[in-house]
Formats: C-alpha cells, structure tokens, sequence
C-alpha cells in the first residue's frame, strides 16, 4: 500500500509521446522473459483535455434521452419476462415493447427538462480525457542494463538515450567548461610595465635597476623647495668641502 502512494524510483529506459508506443515497448521486454514486473510507465505533464463533439439543440437532446430511455425499459421488459409465467403467448413480447416505449418516454422527458434548465449555458457536447505530454519506462536500476539491450533491438522511436553495441548505457560527454570571456573595456592591472623611450631619463634611469620597471614620479634631484627656500627633504650643501689627499706612510716609502 505503500509503493502504490509514491512514484516509482528507477532509471528511464525509453520515453515515448504515446501511451501506446509505452505499452508496447513493456510487451516487448514481456516476450523476451524480461521480469516485467520491475517496469513502470510514468506519464509526465498530465493535462485534462475536452474534445468538443457537437453542438446541441432540443431535437438532439430529446432523441439522445430516448435511445438511452429505450435501451433502459428494454432491460427491464427482459428481466420482467423471466417472472411473468402468467402471460399468453404474446405477453413477453408485448411488456418488453411496452417498457422500451416507457422508458424511451420518461428519458426524453427528463432530458429535455434538464437542457431547458441550462439556459443555454452549456450548448455543446464533448468528452474527457487525461493525456500526457510523454510517458517514461522506468525499470529498476539493477536491470537498467539488461532492459535498454533488449529495447535496443525494437524498431520504435524513444527521446530516452541508448546503449551502444555490446555495451552498457554511456551518459553522454559534456564538453569541457570554457572561461568567460575578458570584458572590453578591461585593462590588466599587473600586464606587462611600459618599456621607456631610448634616449630619455626614464631610461637612463632604469638602466641602473635592470629587469625593473621604471618608477613614476619627479626622478632624483627633482624635489621642488619649500615656500620659505629650504629643500624639502635633506639639507642644500652649495660648496661641498674638498677632501685633501692623504699623504704616505713613511714606512711604505722605504719599501
């Protein structure tokens, strides 16, 4: 009572728009001794339809109620007939007629009672169905195998993937993942440092820092002065004392 409440579990072997074609694909397994009673078939996306069959009037009410009024007392005059053993030879016949004349009678009566009270609310005929956009055959997993191998062999249309030749059901290879794509308007901000000019200061400087991108900013000496006139980093010396040579040592002479 369980299993009857929930769907069933398994993997889809075959998938069909047509409840027939699903019913066939489970007599195919059938006939191969396949053990059928692991397979399910699952209708997805379940939708009532009506089809309208015509339009109605009160000629076409009151002949529909009294063939149904008809079939009914025709039914009742047989079954009345077996408990009559008091009827001539004609009285079976007779009360069969009658009884399929007075059910044709009421029937057409009730039926033209019950349009009228409609108001022309409904003026149509139709039918109901419950359809389904596809049907899946589910099969339990430890017979998945065995299952597509036989489907394999039925000449019938299924969307459900299938096995390859001698082997086993292969999910199908998803392509490798890409990286997104680099905006426009983006700029790298660790790209490679902007080479300097030949012949310029930022690549004489830069010949003193090889393998270095050149620094940005006022280059060395370049400092502007404070508003007073003092330098802004450091101390200005104008004329920087000159050093006197150093004279031998009188030992060193000797040698």
């Amino acid at each position: 009572m369980d299993e009857a409440r929930v769907l069933p579990t398994g993997e889809t072997i075959g998938s069909y728009t047509s409840y027939l074609d699903a019913q066939k694909a489970v007599d195919y397994l059938a006939d191969e001794k396949f053990p059928v009673q692991h397979v399910s078939i699952v209708g997805n996306d379940l939708k009532m339809v009506e089809r309208v069959t015509g339009k109605l009037s009160y000629p076409r009410v009151a002949l529909s109620g009294a063939m149904t009024g008809a079939w009914f007392g025709l039914f009742i005059g047989v079954l009345l007939s077996f408990f009559d053993g008091n009827a001539g030879a004609g009285g079976p016949y007779l009360n069969v007629m009658t009884a399929v004349l007075m059910g044709a009678a009421f029937w057409m009566l009730f039926a033209i009672i019950g349009y009228a009270a409609q108001r022309g609310k409904r003026d149509f005929t139709s039918t109901n169905q419950v359809l389904a956009s596809n049907y899946d055959v589910i099969v339990s997993p430890d017979l998945a195998m065995d299952a597509r191998r036989i489907l394999a062999q039925l000449p019938m249309k299924s969307a459900a993937p299938r096995p390859f030749q001698g082997q086993g059901y292969r999910p199908p290879v998803q392509p490798p993942a890409q990286p997104p794509a680099r905006p426009e308007g983006w700029h790298d901000p660790y790209g490679t440092p902007k080479q300097p000019v030949p012949d310029s200061p930022e690549a004489e400087e830069s010949h003193d820092r090889p393998g270095q991108a050149p620094l940005s900013g006022p280059r060395r000496g370049q400092f502007p002065d404070l508003p007073d006139g003092r330098p802004q980093y450091g101390i200005r010396v104008d004329n920087p004392p000159q050093r006197a040579p150093e004279k031998p040592e009188e030992g060193a002479s000797g040698q």
